[in-house]
């Protein structure tokens, strides 16, 4: 995760992503974050979303292969799909973030988002760590708790 929030500090970003993980919440936070990243303006011309298994493959593909349109890049966000063949030759203007709910790190998808991007596991977090965030929140409220009390929750 560390890696990832690197990347979206220095805007120094790869050619794909992989987020994964059981820990949905913070998938979909650094899916939002990083979709806002790379298309901070709200482009909707060079931003496409696909989602699911049924996918049209070779649509995908025309549009990996198309330039962007008035822009550097083009961003596609896939959800959900166990897609990912293609990405042995993405062009240099194409930004692709995978979100999975699960993902077999013996697939094709996951080696070859490894070879060009970044994957990141978004793993259960443990007690201390939902106590650090929950902490964290409420002290940018300026509002504290002690540890026993956060137990109770």
């Amino acid at each position: 995760m560390k890696s990832l929030q690197e990347d979206l500090k220095t805007g120094n970003f790869k050619q794909a992503y992989l987020l994964f993980g059981e820990e949905a919440y913070l998938r979909q936070q650094y899916k939002d974050k990083l979709i806002q990243a790379l298309n901070p303006d709200g482009d909707t011309m060079n931003f496409t979303r696909y989602e699911g298994k049924g996918i049209e493959v070779r649509e995908m593909i025309d549009l990996c292969e198309t330039m962007p349109f008035f822009a550097e890049i083009r961003v596609i966000l896939v959800e959900n799909s166990g897609f990912a063949d293609y990405m042995k030759s993405l062009p240099d203007y194409i930004r692709m973030v995978f979100v999975e709910e699960e993902v077999d790190k013996r697939s094709r998808m996951y080696k070859a988002v490894k070879a060009c991007g970044r994957i990141t596991e978004f793993a259960r977090q443990d007690e201390k760590s939902l106590m650090r965030w929950a902490a964290g929140i409420l002290g940018r409220e300026g509002r504290k708790i002690r540890t026993s009390d956060m137990e109770l929750f």
